[in-house]
């Protein structure tokens, strides 16, 4: 393994024993329960962005098909990272996105990586479509 792969595994596994830590993800009535928080709990530690799709929008994902949509993490190293599945379902919290068996991984949970939308993205998006709805657009 050479020095690179030494620190990316490192990485790896911190991004994972920090996504498992349920004292920072407790879920239930905390914000934590909501996988936008979780997002942007880890955006903000590690660097990076949310990304998030309406499942309406995305609907190969597996992830957020019963929740209507789904927020996840992006590193700026390539590290899809969501605490949320992780407490809520058990699936493996991180994939590395330069591997491609991690990437087969992220697009059957997440859908194709066109469908990510950028977070603050996601919020402009919710308002149009309640415009929408509502006639007001």
């Amino acid at each position: 393994m050479n020095s690179d792969s030494a620190a990316r595994w490192q990485r790896r596994r911190r991004l994972e024993r920090f996504s498992r830590n349920e004292r920072i993800f407790p879920g239930g009535d905390h914000p934590t329960g909501n996988c936008g928080a979780c997002a942007r709990i880890i955006a903000g530690r590690f660097g990076g962005e949310v990304r998030g799709y309406w499942h309406e929008d995305n609907p190969t994902a597996r992830v957020g098909e019963t929740e209507g949509g789904h927020d996840f993490a992006i590193t700026e190293d390539r590290f899809l990272v969501d605490p949320w599945l992780f407490h809520y379902y058990g699936d493996s919290p991180v994939l590395d996105l330069t591997i491609a068996a991690d990437t087969a991984e992220a697009t059957a949970r997440y859908g194709p990586e066109e469908n990510w939308k950028l977070g603050p993205g996601m919020v402009q998006y919710l308002c149009h479509q309640i415009f929408a709805e509502s006639g007001k657009t």
